[in-house]
């Protein structure tokens, strides 16, 4: 079923955070930029979670997976973005496809210790091998002329990487909105509500299952090829669990069950922190208070509001 007024509301506030951004100046731009790319990373735990039925918390593994695939291969595809965001998103889904393969395989509460196993281990060797990941320090974005079909773009935090990243981010919303309301989608959500029923009705519950945390996973590293060319820089942090617990926090907050509240979640959570920051250093503490409260009042998040509404 297509959520009509989900993806206007979700494209409106993208819509409102370009528009403001000129209005707030570059760094405010570069900070809405990131936060857009993080957006891809909360979309990409509600598919996993609420479709795929994986509880992953490997999600930063694999938006870190992109982030540094675009950074190494920035200099060999010279400049091109295109090509860099395919890579790090074709880098996502390919780790994704390898986590969601060992996962399967487990039942659900062993895959949630698993994928934590898994984030736990790639941030450990992440910092071991400081000569390919650059570690804390991290790596530096290749200084290049960076071009989008012909066009010269300036990468960083800046207003243009805002504007594309938002697009991009549009026309994935509208993108599953139409997906939604096809015979594929319907498939996968009777997987999701029964994996053994759809199995016993004839279809492969596994590849189903498989192909949309792989989809997720190619989202998350598009998003992380993103959050690259913005930072101009990437460091082991952005594989950490720390990360993956965010994720999960935004997607919490939007609404775990709908696509659409992940872009809702980050601005809430990320917004609510930068104004918490003028005035608290209790700022986690804080947005722990929070998140206990959406829990306990308000488990579908911000977009289960229109539900309180209708009755």
């Amino acid at each position: 079923m297509r959520d009509r007024i989900g993806v206007i509301l979700s494209i409106s506030v993208l819509a409102a955070i370009c528009a403001a951004a000129p209005l707030l100046g570059e760094f405010w731009s570069g900070v809405l930029a990131r936060y857009v790319s993080w957006m891809f990373l909360a979309i990409s735990f509600t598919l996993a979670y609420s479709y795929a039925n994986i509880p992953s918390v490997t999600q930063a593994t694999i938006f870190g997976a992109g982030a540094y695939v675009a950074v190494w291969l920035s200099i060999w595809l010279q400049g091109n973005l295109l090509l860099i965001m395919f890579a790090g998103a074709a880098g996502g889904a390919l780790v994704a496809l390898v986590f969601g393969s060992l996962v399967l395989r487990m039942s659900h509460a062993g895959a949630a210790i698993g994928t934590i196993i898994f984030a736990v281990t790639f941030s450990v060797l992440g910092s071991a091998t400081v000569a390919v990941t650059g570690g804390a320090d991290g790596l530096p974005l290749p200084n290049h002329d960076y071009h989008l079909i012909g066009f010269p773009i300036s990468v960083g935090p800046n207003i243009e990487m805002l504007l594309l990243s938002a697009a991009i981010l549009a026309a994935v919303l509208i993108g599953y909105w139409v997906l939604s309301g096809t015979d594929t989608w319907r498939v996968v959500r009777a997987v999701q509500q029964n994996a053994v029923r759809a199995q016993v009705l004839g279809y492969n519950s596994a590849y189903y299952r498989l192909s949309v945390f792989t989809a997720a996973g190619g989202l998350a590293g598009l998003g992380g090829a993103l959050y690259a060319l913005i930072s101009r820089h990437v460091a082991i942090d952005v594989v950490s669990l720390s990360m993956s617990l965010k994720s999960i926090l935004w997607a919490a907050v939007g609404g775990v069950t709908s696509v659409y509240g992940g872009p809702i979640g980050v601005l809430v959570v990320q917004l609510t922190s930068e104004i918490l920051a003028r005035w608290t250093v209790r700022v986690d503490l804080i947005i722990g208070l929070m998140l206990i409260a959406i829990a306990l009042w308000l488990p579908q998040g911000v977009m289960g509001l229109r539900n309180h509404k209708r009755r």
